[in-house]
């Protein structure tokens, strides 16, 4: 097993001959066969060659492990450059198509949004061009989300039912609320960018608000027609009340004159006995 060290770009790294050797036909491979190096290696045995170290540090770990994993702060296009350079055409020909995102509008998306799962393409959560949203999740975008886990999950600190509602939106460009507040969802809406959906969110709260006011505005009439009535009410009583009073003395004074047709008759039996 030979080890090499290299020099590359002023920053060293070590590997295996075979490693370097690992693609025949490359140029990085023919360097190491031939004397195409066209220098030898200093006294303490570092070869050195010319390419930017961020890039070959990943190329050199696309040759041990067969992977390209780049992150999202290195241009893929550099690293793409590199590694034709180098005669590595596997590797360019994969970063060449990840570059240009052919068929990545098509990509299933798996998302976990403040604790729940959601699931749907690249090309909705894109739909709309201008937001943050869109630039997080369009091809070798340069604002990614905070945190993908191993099994590719994409992680993102917001209000799910207010997500949910958000998704709904970009899929069919409606508003559907369901439960959620429109006022919950502003926000979040705000968060990712999402101008239309913001206008249309406004005018949703401003129709609540004007259905709300009329509502209150019925309510406040009828209270005002209900006093008008209770009032009409407590004065028809008062007149039912002074009805009555008469009708007592009235009553009274019928019961005044019984008793007086009764003496009167006393009398005039009497009256009769003393005539017989």
């Amino acid at each position: 097993m030979t080890w090499i060290k290299l020099n590359v770009g002023g920053k060293m790294f070590e590997t295996q001959l075979s490693t370097l050797t690992a693609y025949p036909t490359s140029t990085l491979a023919k360097m190491f066969k031939s004397d195409l190096m066209h220098n030898n290696p200093v006294h303490d045995g570092v070869y050195c060659l010319d390419s930017d170290p961020q890039c070959f540090q990943h190329i050199l770990s696309w040759l041990r492990y067969g992977t390209v994993s780049i992150p999202n702060t290195l241009d893929k296009k550099m690293v793409m450059m590199t590694a034709k350079h180098l005669g590595l055409d596997d590797m360019a020909k994969q970063l060449e198509k990840e570059c240009s995102g052919k068929g990545a509008m098509t990509d299933w998306m798996k998302l976990n949004v403040g604790g729940t799962i959601f699931e749907t393409s690249r090309a909705t959560l894109t739909s709309h061009p201008t937001s943050s949203l869109a630039r997080m999740f369009e091809p070798n975008s340069n604002l990614p989300p905070a945190t993908i886990t191993l099994d590719g999950v994409y992680q993102i600190d917001a209000c799910p039912l207010s997500f949910a509602v958000i998704l709904n939106w970009l899929r069919y460009r409606h508003l559907m609320l369901g439960q959620v507040r429109a006022e919950d969802v502003m926000p979040v809406a705000d968060y990712f960018g999402l101008e239309k959906l913001q206008a249309l969110l406004t005018k949703h709260i401003q129709k609540e608000a004007e259905a709300n006011s009329k509502v209150l505005t019925c309510m406040e009439d009828g209270v005002d027609r209900l006093e008008d009535v209770l009032q009409q009410l407590q004065g028809e009583l008062g007149g039912m009340q002074d009805k009555m009073d008469d009708m007592k003395i009235e009553v009274a004074g019928v019961a005044t004159g019984l008793e007086d047709l009764w003496r009167i008759k006393c009398e005039v039996a009497n009256i009769a006995s003393i005539m017989k």
